[in-house]
């Protein structure tokens, strides 16, 4: 068993895709397949669930509980190589979704490495579901997502919240205006993107999802079909901002909307002082 094949598994089970796992270590799938076939010969029992047709690569239940093992000894073995040079460096690793990387995080955790030397930060983005099942996995220590999962072996406290609104590329007929209600927003022209059920359910009061342009589920997507004067998107004010420096409009509705929150989480189990440290510096950010 070797280092470089637990790096081949481990990110086998972040993608769960042969393939793409394959090609970011610049390997054949058929030599992916071999070198795992050769852990488990060597392990006494199978990590993958094989069957034709399948598309995912799906953990055996002795393969979860590998997984946990193997990611902690990898962490060991990258700890052990920085002994020479520094002792007590912390790692981290921070699932995050790239809406709230966009709107502060780069800002704040600038800040943070340079107040905490000793830390060594993975920052991974992701969606709200797939930051809970890697952190559920060992995968990751800490996340930042929009749903609260509480429960399950996962704890959630409420990091910020913050209110909607209108974004446009070209505001046409609505340029100069301070304000605009959602009676001015024509279903047609909308790029849709949910983000929470208690947003898409205060959407849907007011404008039909199959009558917009077009859906997406990223706002990086969702900027390339700002073609046409007046085509808008609703979307977080921390995201608004964030398009705004990219030459974005944005425009408050005079309606009140649903607030977008904003969850930190971990597993229920955590108790080091590192990850503490961060979550303390998070929550002191948000809630001076």
């Amino acid at each position: 068993m070797d280092t470089s094949t637990l790096l081949l598994f481990r990110d086998l089970c972040r993608t769960r895709n042969m393939t793409q796992t394959a090609r970011a270590f610049y390997l054949t799938q058929s030599a992916l397949s071999k070198r795992l076939a050769q852990l488990e010969e060597e392990l006494g029992y199978p990590l993958l669930i094989r069957s034709k047709g399948r598309q995912q690569a799906e953990l055996t239940t002795r393969g979860e509980k590998f997984l946990v093992l193997a990611t902690r000894m990898l962490e060991l073995y990258e700890e052990s190589l920085t002994l020479k040079e520094e002792q007590d460096r912390f790692f981290l690793r921070l699932g995050c979704m790239r809406s709230v990387q966009e709107a502060f995080l780069s800002d704040f955790l600038e800040s943070f490495l340079a107040s905490h030397p000793r830390f060594s930060l993975t920052l991974e983005d992701h969606h709200s579901h797939e930051i809970r099942e890697l952190l559920l996995e060992g995968l990751l220590d800490l996340g930042i997502v929009q749903t609260p999962y509480t429960g399950h072996g996962l704890v959630s406290q409420l990091l910020y919240d913050e209110p909607f609104q209108v974004v446009m590329k070209d505001p046409g007929s609505f340029r100069g205006k301070i304000r605009l209600s959602v009676h001015d927003l024509d279903d047609r022209q909308e790029i849709f993107q949910s983000f929470t059920d208690g947003f898409r359910s205060w959407h849907d009061t007011h404008w039909r999802i199959l009558d917009s342009k077009i859906r997406v589920n990223s706002t990086p997507t969702a900027e390339k079909y700002f073609q046409a004067p007046g085509d808008w998107m609703i979307v977080p004010r921390s995201v608004a901002a964030a398009m705004a420096g990219r030459g974005f409009t944005v425009f408050p509705l005079e309606e009140v909307t649903p607030l977008h929150q904003v969850y930190l989480t971990w597993r229920q189990d955590e108790n080091r002082p590192h990850v503490k440290t961060l979550v303390d510096a998070l929550n002191a950010h948000f809630n001076p």
